[in-house]
């Protein structure tokens, strides 16, 4: 591999004295002047062009988020071998100091400009947002028989696996969650007005913590123009999976988002259907009922609780917007 990051660093004139390889994809290069991180891809033929399509917006509008490519000597973006496509671009190094708090409120500002520099709005029709939205609805509207089933399902075996007890002892807060959901959804679409303003933006697509250095965000790969609450609920899921987050911290780093790119009613609304999304709940479950499966016990309970985390999560966020922003309305006057 070291042979083919030396001919890829060739094709941007830059001769490595070390390497250091940081992930399966990532690379730390050092020509004895500067840092560099070359990454290996996963973009395809066809992503190319929407990928170059992000910094040539960055250059047009000065995104100081988003870190340069390098161009290599053929003033290409990108360098090919073996149906792999590699990029180039500065070493943003970590900050020396690590602090959770001021890292997220750094994310939440840095996303916010980025959200606001790229913000287009039309107008659209109500009719072709819940056209959008009548899969996912009724979706929503049958998870909670879909989890009940399950339940009295599992109580009826004499000894419940321990994935199993963690459903029937987690299935009240699904239930109010789901509860939740669907009515907020019903609040989503209930619109009086014919025509409504739809906001898009540059969103990143798969926004983790670790992407966001020094108030740089990383990695564009799956970039795309969406509503900015695409991004905001990816951001927020990544960092509520894994372990109990406080609440407290991401709320407030919110409120730090909303004051440079604020939001509105219909916006925190879509926001929080998406964090209340029983979706991979209930893939899990259903994973679980189609024996045998090719993942594990232990993979399961990890995942269903991970997915549980960010239930618990977005119940609590939903009584933050109530207590904050519950007095927004959705007339012309909250866009």
């Amino acid at each position: 591999m070291m042979d083919s990051i030396n001919e890829v660093m060739q094709a941007y004139k830059v001769y490595p004295i070390a390497t250091e390889k940081i992930t399966d994809r990532l690379y730390l290069v050092k020509d004895g002047q500067r840092k560099y991180a070359l990454k290996r891809s996963r973009l395809k033929e066809a992503d190319i062009a929407a990928w170059q399509r992000i910094y040539y917006i960055a250059n047009q509008k000065n995104l100081s988020e988003i870190v340069p490519i390098y161009l290599t000597k053929d003033g290409i973006m990108y360098y090919e071998k073996n149906q792999s496509y590699f990029y180039l671009t500065p070493w943003i190094e970590k900050p020396s100091r690590h602090d959770r708090k001021d890292a997220i409120e750094n994310s939440m500002f840095s996303l916010a400009n980025l959200h606001g520099k790229t913000k287009t709005s039309q107008r659209i029709s109500i009719n072709s947002v819940k056209q959008n939205f009548n899969t996912y609805q009724a979706f929503c509207k049958q998870v909670p028989d879909e989890l009940h089933a399950v339940v009295l399902q599992f109580e009826k075996n004499r000894y419940m696996s321990p994935f199993e007890l963690l459903v029937c002892t987690q299935y009240r807060d699904l239930e109010y969650a789901s509860k939740m959901n669907n009515d907020i959804i019903n609040e989503f679409l209930d619109q009086k007005d014919e025509y409504i303003t739809w906001n898009s933006c540059l969103c990143h697509g798969n926004l983790k913590q670790e992407h966001i250095l020094n108030r740089h965000i990383l990695n564009w790969e799956k970039a795309r123009f969406d509503q900015p609450a695409v991004d905001l609920a990816n951001y927020i899921n990544n960092m509520t999976g894994d372990y109990d987050q406080s609440v407290d911290m991401i709320t407030g780093a919110f409120k730090i988002y909303k004051e440079k790119n604020d939001l509105t009613g219909l916006e925190l609304k879509l926001l929080s259907i998406y964090l209340l999304n029983p979706s991979p709940y209930i893939t899990v479950i259903r994973e679980y009922l189609k024996k045998p499966s090719d993942r594990s016990i232990a993979d399961q309970i990890k995942d269903i609780q991970r997915h549980y985390r960010r239930i618990i999560f977005a119940i609590k966020w939903r009584e933050f917007m109530k207590e904050e922003y519950e007095s927004i309305s959705f007339d012309d006057s909250s866009f």
